[in-house]
């Protein structure tokens, strides 16, 4: 834990709601901005760990009454992130099954081991998984994949031809 941090997000939220007149801000503006402020502070410094701080705002903001509960927890459940926490959750799942190894290897035995025929195998698979799931899933999916075919390249030296 970093001690400044944790001193300095608490001392800027002040710093903002106190300083801040009521007649220029909201109530509610001045708890956003500052509580916004404090959030900042301690995801930079990580006074706590970056996901306990992410849930910081759900708690604080309708606490304060710098927004309801509907208001800010709208932003945690938006269908954008759920996508990327599923492609995440895929990813994961391929690398703790070695799918991305099985599909590395299949890739280089069924398109070959010239680098651009390489580079045409990872965007064949991309395109095949990019028809069924959303793009950033697919990229997400995929990143496992490419670095397990980087690593069989450079562990087995199996480039051939120009590179």
């Amino acid at each position: 834990m970093n001690l400044i941090g944790l001193v300095l997000g608490p001392t800027l939220f002040l710093l903002v709601f106190f300083l801040i007149p009521e007649d220029e801000l909201t109530y509610a503006a001045r708890v956003v901005l500052g509580i916004t402020a404090w959030t900042a502070t301690w995801w930079v410094t990580e006074a706590l760990p970056i996901p306990a701080t992410s849930l910081f705002p759900i708690i604080l903001l309708p606490t304060l009454g710098g927004l309801s509960m509907e208001q800010a927890s709208r932003a945690y459940g938006d269908p954008i992130v759920f996508m990327y926490m599923g492609g995440f959750m895929i990813a994961i799942a391929i690398e703790k099954w070695k799918l991305h190894r099985r599909m590395a290897l299949h890739i280089l035995r069924v398109i070959g081991t010239r680098s651009d025929r390489i580079v045409l195998g990872v965007m064949i698979a991309t395109a095949f998984l990019s028809m069924w799931i959303s793009n950033a899933a697919t990229a997400l999916m995929m990143l496992p994949v490419a670095l397990a075919v980087i690593k069989e390249v450079k562990t087995n030296e199996i480039l051939s031809g120009p590179s």
